[in-house]
């Protein structure tokens, strides 16, 4: 009997029991406007994720850097992350062993397929914020890279495979660099993608996707294309690159609303030989509080305004993400639900085999850890201006505009502007 009680005493100790960071505190901290309180609440806090949340740790580090401004520090960050992602997924089977026999809290977590293929979106974002465009378009490879790799792994292949925004984002970067071709393939592909996210996330086709298409098709010389464009999106108006000559871009990125948090869904199913515990993990999405975003771009007595458009819809990309890989969740779950219940048979002693059937209960957890920094919803805007000193505000839900930077553009520049409305 003693044997007994030490087996279950290791079984809750190996089943991951709860812990990790008070989100509330690091929220309250962004809220305020207190970064530098952000930054050294996870930095003096890292010992509270333990050693199976480490990626985690590196996660949220690069987020809150990044939101704080530290663009270099969370690229360190994000770098370690992906470093470690990789790592992750190849590790070995003593630990994959463990998670079967137990929960999946016994191995290290290696983040959801869509949050590492946006670790490099948000790297990529960083370096166009530091004025780093070749950096930042290698990122962007690197994302396509990744899922690549990641879907090869299954049979059924998600439908998460490629990032629209980031393809966007790329050809934005490709033509800053003066690289039309280059930018004109980007945008084409980013325009088929989105047809995707509308079909499977509901995701409106962002006009300035269409803009930038048309724009840079006619300016490689591919009238045909633009004739096939013209008669399949035959509202849409676009500045020619000559008119665009001469003119800087901004180009605003807000992070809107906080990311979907992970339950724990689990069904407790009665068995001959004892109850039979089935656990998975369920995304709870809290709408952003606004997702109505006007952004001002004032300089001097001329003022130019445009309403933000959606280009990635993170809250219904994690949940359609999960969704794909849900069977291949409970078909592991349920494999462990009947090697454990085979081990109870074997148990004689019918007190013993009871008690074992209530801590399976307890024992068996989905695997609730998530990236919970990540922004529910990106919005962009794109405008062509002439060179000047702007003033940029944001206004939302007509609340009144706020302040977010003031911007010198120069003829022939792109700018990038970010702002978070997550907190």
């Amino acid at each position: 009997m003693k044997i007994f009680f030490t087996f279950i005493v290791t079984l809750f100790t190996l089943s991951g029991c709860a812990g990790g960071l008070k989100y509330k505190v690091l929220d309250e901290h962004i809220r305020t406007d207190n970064c530098s309180l952000a930054v050294e609440y996870i930095k003096n806090h890292e010992k509270d994720y333990g050693s199976n949340r480490r990626l985690l740790f590196l996660l949220d580090s690069a987020m809150i850097n990044m939101l704080c401004g530290n663009y270099e520090e969370s690229n360190g960050y994000f770098h370690s992350a992906e470093d470690l992602a990789e790592d992750l997924w190849t590790k070995s089977l003593t630990k994959e062993t463990a998670s079967f026999l137990l929960n999946d809290y016994t191995v290290p977590y290696a983040g959801e397929e869509f949050e590492k293929a946006l670790i490099n979106l948000f790297s990529a974002i960083n370096y166009v914020r530091l004025g780093k465009l070749d950096d930042a378009i290698v990122e962007c490879r690197r994302l396509d890279a990744n899922l690549a790799v990641i879907n090869d792994k299954y049979e059924k292949k998600n439908v998460y495979k490629e990032d629209a925004f980031a393809r966007y984002l790329s050809g934005v970067m490709y033509e800053a660099g003066n690289n039309l071709d280059d930018a004109y393939i980007d945008y084409y592909k980013a325009l088929q993608i989105f047809k995707d996210y509308k079909k499977n996330y509901n995701t409106p086709l962002p006009g300035i996707v269409l803009e930038d298409l048309f724009r840079t098709a006619e300016a490689t010389g591919r009238s045909e294309e633009v004739r096939s464009f013209a008669r399949e999106f035959n509202n849409v108006k676009w500045m020619r690159q000559g008119e665009a000559k001469g003119l800087g871009k901004i180009v605003f990125i807000q992070f809107n609303g906080k990311s979907p948090v992970k339950r724990d869904g689990k069904i407790i199913v009665p068995v001959k030989d004892g109850p039979v515990t089935l656990s998975f993990p369920i995304y709870d999405v809290k709408p952003p509080r606004c997702r109505d975003s006007m952004v001002i771009l004032q300089s001097g007595s001329h003022r130019r305004e445009a309403a933000a458009e959606l280009v990635e819809d993170i809250n219904k990309i994690a949940v359609k993400n999960l969704e794909d890989r849900r069977g291949r969740v409970i078909a592991k779950t349920l494999a462990r639900a009947v090697a454990k219940q085979a081990a109870i048979r074997q148990t004689e002693n019918d007190t013993a085999r009871t008690l074992l059937n209530i801590a399976n209960i307890f024992i068996e957890r989905a695997d609730t850890r998530t990236w919970r920094t990540l922004p529910g919803e990106i919005y962009v805007v794109r405008r062509f201006l002439p060179a000047g000193e702007y003033d940029v505000y944001i206004n939302q839900c007509g609340q009144g505009k706020q302040a977010v930077e003031t911007v010198n553009l120069k003829a022939g520049e792109t700018r990038f502007v970010l702002f978070e409305s997550m907190y």
